[in-house]
């Protein structure tokens, strides 16, 4: 099944007057070469082969090594039997291995699969066998630590490269040989070919593989599994080059001339798509590997001060308190991009009084749409939307029940969103595709399971996750619109609200309230839930009061920096 669908220009489109006002074509997706990540980094090395492709732990990689690097482990990966269609596990943190693993596989043909460094063995089972993965990269910490106890038990698996984060900047090598049942274990550094060997195996490679192809899966990305077991959405390179083409309409990439800081993990959607678009255009890219290590991230960017910084809010917020980030020369960088969950509009005021104005984005998507729809840009931003739909996509807004009926202007419903990114389906889950992705008017269209509403200038406005959206006297409660009120107030350092089935009303939720307090802000907690109280009655319709509040040291955060409403829950 394929979601492509070509859009045509219809002037009863709401954004379509954003977009007149920007001085933009909504209906034309900029040309999309036919190149995968291979090929980019291939005539980078070319091209810029002096430039900085990657800055790890302050070294730097240039794209000619980065391009030599791919040679020589896309050698190994043939050695090891590899071919086109097989799969690649990306069972790592944010470090150059996972780059260049990914763009040898992308040069071989393969398949790649990230696989989160938080995941348990059961859960790298379940994703080795849904992935089907053939050749797992790991680091030696995880294989001692988790994979060591899961890798006999994936069907597929023939070999484990283990490495250590510093291999690929001169640290020291893991020395690692053994066997975990039927699969092979060893050290990455002692294996790879050299470029002389790599290049020999790569030519003999090419006269008996298929040509690699845009169309073909690049990325096989694993939802958070929020609903239920995760989902391999499968992502051609036409499907993640053309939604940077269509992001970067606003966001402005130059070639050759960018330094991207992004503390997005690159197992995550978000994270890959960055990475993606600095690659595609020669920019030098700041890997990040721990973007809770507020002092290291400031570090990076005091040695080499981005042009451009992605990141979610809740490390925004982070940044923000950190007196190194305040004292950066920010004259030099011209976007600032924000996704994943919501940004309240008074955080995102006191991020642009430091970093300027009209240089804040934020973008809405999910994986299943490589991943951006929406786009809130920097020079027309609307404070608490997520922007109008990127070029060349359609956004519709259904009615929650039926998920066919269109909704005016104005009244929430389920976003459905169609274009040339949307994914190809989940991998050997039929019921679930025909579930995220519905025939309308000729089209297909990925149902996203949120709660929206779009106004008359095209831009989208969500209020909650289907299934986070609460019912207190029948009426709807949206978490997101609690959180932004009381987000307002200067002693709340992050929120969250959840709902706790009513036992006395059947059908009913109790709204919950979760807060964390500014270190400097604590103080009687009887105390500031009396204010709290007070301050809800005061700014919220009495259903959405909150009528439990908890005060807790830390909000637990997802690995992509998402508030963890699960774990709330539990």
């Amino acid at each position: 099944m394929t979601a492509k669908v070509a859009v045509t220009l219809r002037p009863d489109y709401p954004w379509l007057k954003t977009y007149k006002a920007m001085g933009l074509d909504w209906d034309h997706v900029p040309d999309v070469p036919n190149r995968t990540l291979s090929d980019y980094v291939r005539s980078h090395g070319e091209q810029f082969p002096e430039r900085e492709a990657l800055v790890f732990l302050g070294r730097g990689i240039t794209y000619r090594e980065l391009d030599q690097l791919a040679d020589r482990m896309a050698g190994l990966l043939i050695a090891l039997g590899c071919r086109k269609g097989d799969v690649l596990g990306l069972h790592l943190p944010n470090t150059p291995q996972y780059v260049v693993a990914f763009t040898a596989a992308a040069r071989l043909g393969m398949v790649c699969t990230s696989v989160s460094p938080l995941m348990t063995p059961s859960e790298v089972i379940h994703q080795g066998n849904d992935a089907r993965i053939d050749v797992l990269l790991t680091l030696q910490p995880l294989w001692e630590q988790v994979v060591t106890h899961a890798a006999s038990k994936i069907r597929s698996l023939r070999a484990v490269l283990v490495s250590n984060p510093g291999d690929m900047i001169g640290g020291e090598i893991a020395a690692i040989e053994e066997m975990c049942g039927d699969v092979k274990v060893f050290s990455l550094m002692d294996h790879l070919a050299t470029v002389e060997e790599a290049t020999s195996a790569l030519q003999h490679a090419a006269k008996n593989a298929v040509q690699t192809d845009m169309d073909d899966v690049l990325y096989l990305q694993y939802t958070g599994g929020t609903t239920g077991a995760p989902k391999g959405a499968r992502l051609t390179s036409r499907n993640l080059f053309t939604n940077n083409v269509q992001a970067d309409v606003f966001y402005g990439y130059r070639l050759g001339q960018e330094i991207v800081a992004s503390a997005f993990p690159l197992f995550h959607i978000g994270g890959a798509a960055v990475l993606f678009n600095a690659l595609r255009t020669a920019a030098t890219f700041l890997l990040i590997p721990d973007p809770r290590n507020i002092d290291h991230v400031v570090s990076e960017m005091q040695r080499r001060m981005p042009t451009i910084i992605a990141a979610v809010p809740a490390l925004y917020q982070m940044l923000c308190q950190h007196a190194g980030f305040r004292s950066l020369d920010f004259s030099g960088m011209h976007t600032a991009v924000s996704g994943a969950a919501p940004f309240a509009r008074e955080e995102v005021a006191r991020l642009a009084d430091i970093i300027g104005a009209d240089k804040f984005c934020e973008v809405y998507g999910m994986t299943e749409t490589s991943p951006v729809q929406t786009l809130n840009p920097a020079t027309r931003f609307k404070p608490g939307s997520v922007g109008v739909p990127v070029p060349g996509t359609l956004v519709r807004i259904v009615d929650a029940e039926d998920g066919v009926t269109p909704m005016p202007v104005g009244e929430p419903g389920e976003v459905i969103v169609t274009g040339p990114q949307v994914m190809q389906g989940y991998l050997a889950m039929p019921e679930a595709t025909a579930e995220a992705l519905r025939e309308h008017d000729g089209m297909w269209w990925m149902h996203t399971g949120d709660i929206g509403v779009m106004d008359d200038e095209g831009y989208v406005t969500i209020f909650d996750r289907s299934k986070d959206m609460l019912i207190v006297g029948g009426f709807k409660v949206f978490s997101v619109e609690v959180e932004n009120k009381v987000q307002a107030l200067p002693w709340v350092a992050m929120c969250a609200v959840v709902g706790r089935a009513d036992a006395n009303r059947p059908g009913n939720d109790i709204v919950q309230l979760y807060v964390q307090m500014m270190p400097d802000q604590i103080q009687d907690e009887a105390a500031r839930r009396e204010e709290l109280d007070a301050y809800c009655r005061a700014q919220m319709s009495p259903y959405k009061v909150p009528r439990e509040i908890f005060f807790i040291e830390a909000i637990p955060l997802t690995s992509v920096g998402k508030i963890d409403k699960k774990a709330l829950r539990q």
